[in-house]
């Protein structure tokens, strides 16, 4: 199969007003250098704790980008994904304190409540947790460490939850790495370890959980409970030092693409493959190099997606043909071209913070708007621009007092441009104006 790859790299950097520059690490300096940039004006920023001296210190509620905080049960809470509803969001959090919680939203006490029944804090179990999805408001999914999917339902709003648990199998081959578990690679782009676990689905009867290197599908054999059988294995390593990784899964119900790394280390190559009904091929793959310098190189026979650093963590599908991927830095779109491939790259850096995660941990793509959130920071651009190959991004400011957050926002999620949420080290912000 011919496939043609047509790269228009456009570099929307941001600026810090007031901020001190500071030198980026050796694995940074060590790549190529992207193309010029669009600036990206503002800074991200957040709360100073009041003095606990100055009692009459009062601080806003919401940024004037209308980012609100809502009131979380315990100050210790690490909110790692959310999944939003029209009135109500569901969250799944880590806490050194309380172990792996899962809390709900709802509009009406603009409040947050645990709603786990805490055999998650039961030994072996944890320490950290993988993405959540939920089809309706009665039903959730999450995953937890080391290989667990959650299932939760209930008859309606307000009634009682029931729980039950499931056991992914580890199809990763050789020993655990001393950098990583099978299911939490470290990335020396991110300064620290993603999850290889999740859950995510089409449709309530169209669900697919990963961890390590394999994909599962929710499925029911002859009419039985539905079990989670193998869908996927990425395969194919090539040193006693690499492993395969999935760490995200998402698309339509006629493409569904598996996307994660090849990893060497902390480095390596992000790969992509795309189930259709013809089967599942992998698009995306390059040869991995234990090498800060040049951790990725262009394999035979795929497509390549240049040498900047960065695995896939994030999928947006644009219909059955086309996927936005997050890559590190990058916004990537693949969309098919009869038998080929046509992939455009928009980059987009973040405020350079020192000895801080250099790319983005998730996005939100609508119709019209494009959220990235990552250190410090929320991004927002336009869609039809990035599309387009070329916007300017801006921040969205999360302050209420002129003072930067130095908190990771690991997800930003939202159902409409008015019903936006992004959540992380003991925040979560609810923005409900355009």
């Amino acid at each position: 199969m011919r496939r043609t790859l047509f790269l228009a790299s456009s570099l929307f950097a941001l600026a810090l007003a007031g901020a001190c520059a500071s030198s980026e690490d050796e694995e940074l300096r060590s790549n190529p250098s992207p193309p010029p940039s669009i600036p990206i004006s503002d800074a991200a920023t957040a709360d100073v704790p009041a003095d606990p001296e100055d009692s009459a210190v009062v601080f806003p509620r919401c940024s004037a980008a209308g980012w609100c905080k809502t009131d979380l049960p315990d100050a210790d809470l690490v909110l790692k994904d959310i999944v939003p509803f029209a009135t109500r969001a569901f969250a799944v959090a880590e806490s050194a304190t309380l172990g792996v919680k899962v809390l709900e939203w709802e509009m009406a006490t603009d409040g947050w409540k645990y709603i786990d029944d805490g055999s998650q804090g039961e030994f072996g179990l944890g320490p950290y947790v993988g993405k959540m999805w939920a089809p309706s408001e009665n039903e959730i999914y999450f995953t937890i460490a080391p290989a667990f999917v959650y299932r939760g339902t209930r008859p309606s709003p307000g009634a009682a939850w029931s729980w039950t648990r499931d056991r992914l199998v580890d199809f990763a081959a050789g020993p655990t790495h001393a950098a990583h578990d099978h299911g939490y690679p470290s990335s020396r782009l991110m300064n620290g370890n993603l999850s290889a676990l999740g859950v995510w689905g089409v449709g309530r009867d169209d669900v697919y959980a990963w961890y390590s290197n394999a994909v599962f599908h929710l499925k029911s054999e002859d009419g039985g409970a539905p079990t989670w059988g193998v869908e996927y294995v990425a395969e194919g390593t090539e040193a006693f030092d690499e492993h395969l990784f999935i760490l995200a899964v998402g698309g339509t119900s006629e493409a569904v693409w598996f996307a994660g790394a090849r990893a060497r280390g902390i480095d390596g190559c992000p790969i992509l493959a795309r189930k259709t009904v013809d089967g599942i091929v992998r698009i995306v793959d390059g040869v991995a190099r234990n090498s800060a310098a040049t951790p990725c190189l262009a394999r035979d026979g795929a497509l390549f997606l240049g040498t900047a650093p960065g695995w896939i963590t994030d999928l947006h599908p644009l219909g059955d043909d086309a996927i936005v991927a997050l890559k590190g830095r990058e916004l990537v779109t693949l969309a098919t071209s009869g038998s080929d491939y046509v992939v455009r790259s928009n980059a987009v850096t973040p405020v350079a913070m020192s000895g801080k995660p250099q790319g983005f941990y998730s996005f939100w793509w609508t119709s019209n708007e494009v959220w990235l959130s990552g250190y410090s920071q929320l991004v927002r651009g336009d869609t039809t621009d990035v599309d387009a190959g070329a916007t300017g991004l801006a921040t969205s400011t999360v302050s209420l007092t002129n003072i930067p957050l130095d908190v990771p926002l690991y997800r930003v999620r939202g159902t409409s441009e008015t019903n936006l949420w992004a959540v992380g080290a003991g925040y979560a912000l609810h923005k409900t104006t355009p």
